[in-house]
């Protein structure tokens, strides 16, 4: 993955290294953006050196200076038995024996020249900031010198971690060519789970809804059974409509879909139309990819849509944008959490939608 940060962008460009990391995992990271503040950042930094000890640890010090500044801390952890590989501009005087230290070119973009800290052992977790400063000031001062800016996230999630560390733990060696994963332009082709999906659908019986003509609207959640996928389905393909899928994935912090940064192409998703397999795959929505790419073989005219408003709100703008006449949910809405009661995917606020709804039980 690339995890040059978008040259020219402001603080919004979090959101485009989000949609790349998004795409390479194949579903929304786990991850929670953190506040521009020098205190709490390093209070983050000591919490990830202390999981970090006796383990593995990768930190970014921008350039060898900052690591003089923390030399003491880091013989400690090196006598600790912690495994670090650092990274910066220029060469600690003199090295500290036993920590590796890779010297880099300046670069304020990439990300190896940037303040992190990723541990994937004992513990997974990663901190991850870019300087958004002003070039000049760029590595110089203090995380609470005026002027200085930051952005990044924090997060455990164990595909980030890997790969955070599988990239860095590279970085000035030589590289192996990486296995080839699905693309935009080859999502159309059904694999192996698509066809298990496809079968499953055509085994799943519905009765007739008997709802007005126009379309079936599908709430999809990352962590849905694929009942509720196979039940619209199946409907639509009985019923001669098409699929309207509400990927709620738009809903997480790193699901913001319509940002300026994500390039303006063929795959890039709009807020007035739906999209196919190859955006979605683009946008690292896996599950549905498969899910259209599957509707779609069964004959279904199908695509997605990523919600502007959360929850019922954004079921709502779809049946009125996409001209839906039924609704389908998965079994989850009748046990609702408190978020989603919050956002009003209760079956009471739901009715107020004023169309029929399917709950696939």
């Amino acid at each position: 993955m690339d995890w040059t940060y978008p040259r020219g962008a402001g603080p919004e460009g979090i959101y485009e290294i989000g949609r790349r990391l998004a795409e390479h995992i194949g579903r929304i990271p786990d991850a929670t953006t953190f506040t521009n503040d020098a205190r709490e950042m390093l209070r983050i930094t000591r919490r990830v050196e202390s999981i970090a000890t006796g383990g593995r640890l990768f930190v970014g010090f921008q350039n060898a200076a900052k690591l003089e500044a923390e030399r003491s801390r880091y013989e400690a952890l090196v006598a600790a038995d912690t495994d670090i590989v650092a990274y910066g501009t220029e060469h600690p005087s003199p090295p500290i024996e036993g920590l590796e230290y890779r010297s880099l070119l300046p670069d304020r973009f990439r990300l190896a020249n940037n303040w992190f800290l990723v541990s994937d052992a004992p513990e997974r977790v990663g901190f991850v900031s870019w300087e958004i400063s002003d070039a000049g000031t760029f590595g110089q001062g203090g995380a609470a010198t005026p002027g200085k800016a930051f952005v990044g996230f924090i997060t455990d999630d164990p595909l980030v971690v890997a790969e955070l560390a599988s990239v860095l733990g590279t970085w000035g060696r030589p590289l192996q060519p990486p296995p080839r994963t699905s693309s935009a332009a080859d999502a159309s082709r059904p694999d192996e789970a698509t066809l298990t999906l496809i079968d499953a659908i055509e085994h799943t019986s519905v009765n007739a809804t008997g709802a007005g003509s126009g379309a079936v609207v599908l709430a999809l959640r990352g962590d849905d059974s694929d009942r509720a996928l196979r039940t619209a389905v199946a409907v639509a393909k009985a019923e001669k409509r098409p699929l309207v899928i509400v990927d709620r994935s738009s809903e997480s912090i790193f699901g913001t879909p319509y940002n300026d940064l994500r390039g303006d192409d063929e795959y890039r998703p709009r807020p007035d139309k739906l999209f196919g397999a190859g955006t979605a795959v683009r946008e690292g929505r896996a599950s549905t990819a498969r899910a259209i790419t599957a509707a779609t073989a069964l004959g279904v005219d199908a695509g997605a849509w990523f919600p502007t408003r959360a929850g019922s709100d954004g079921l709502a703008d779809a049946v009125s944008r996409f001209d839906g006449s039924l609704i389908v949910l998965p079994d989850a809405v009748r046990r609702p959490s408190v978020a989603e009661r919050i956002r009003g995917m209760t079956l009471d606020s739901l009715q107020r939608i004023g169309v029929p709804l399917v709950v696939a039980d």
